[in-house]
């Protein structure tokens, strides 16, 4: 058994995941503004449709004004979903069936990448071994800084070089699988 598994034995409720995203926050809450009353869920697909421990949603906005690609001034809006699950095989059977539909009703296959991904929003996962973090926004609010300074935070708090799967989705593709991709051929559970 990895130290992965049994890391996530030790950790049923997830309460290292409640302690990791309240730090991430209180970094966070200096230069943007937590929101979690009254908000529409975002389309990651069929993933909400799985069974889960509990879940996690909030947008976090910037405080500061930005000019958005359409050349408007706006603050930048980062809508945050952190999925836990009791048990690895838990996660992985939730994994399995969202990527039959994943973002926008779409399949993909475990490792392979997409290059051009119809209608897809900026987007990081992260998967570990009970917990899947999903950060998105949408493409107005897309620079190529951003969203790798993004991912660099993301992975900081939330992930582990050896064990976390990361996907990476930008505006209309590509989708890639950056840091420790399954096999593709490999048809198990991962």
């Amino acid at each position: 058994m990895s130290s992965a598994q049994e890391e996530a034995k030790k950790d049923p409720e997830g309460k290292e995941l409640r302690q990791d995203i309240d730090s991430f926050l209180g970094d966070q809450l200096e230069s943007h503004e937590k929101k979690s009353l009254n908000l529409r869920m975002r389309d990651i697909g069929s993933l909400e449709n799985e069974p889960y421990a509990w879940k996690e949603f909030f947008r976090l906005e910037t405080k500061d004004e930005y000019e958005n690609t359409l050349g408007y001034t706006t603050e930048r809006e980062y809508y945050f979903l952190f999925y836990h699950y009791e048990t690895v095989v838990d996660r992985q059977y939730a994994l399995k069936y969202w990527l039959e539909s994943f973002i926008e009703g779409e399949s993909i296959r475990p490792g392979r990448g997409k290059r051009t991904y119809d209608y897809a929003k900026p987007t990081i996962i992260l998967i570990n071994p009970t917990n899947i973090i999903i950060m998105n926004y949408d493409c107005k609010y897309y620079d190529d800084y951003d969203f790798e300074d993004w991912r660099d935070r993301m992975i900081k708090y939330f992930g582990d070089k050896d064990s976390t799967i990361v996907i990476e989705l930008k505006c209309d593709g590509p989708l890639e699988w950056t840091l420790n991709a399954p096999d593709p051929k490999n048809r198990e559970l991962f």
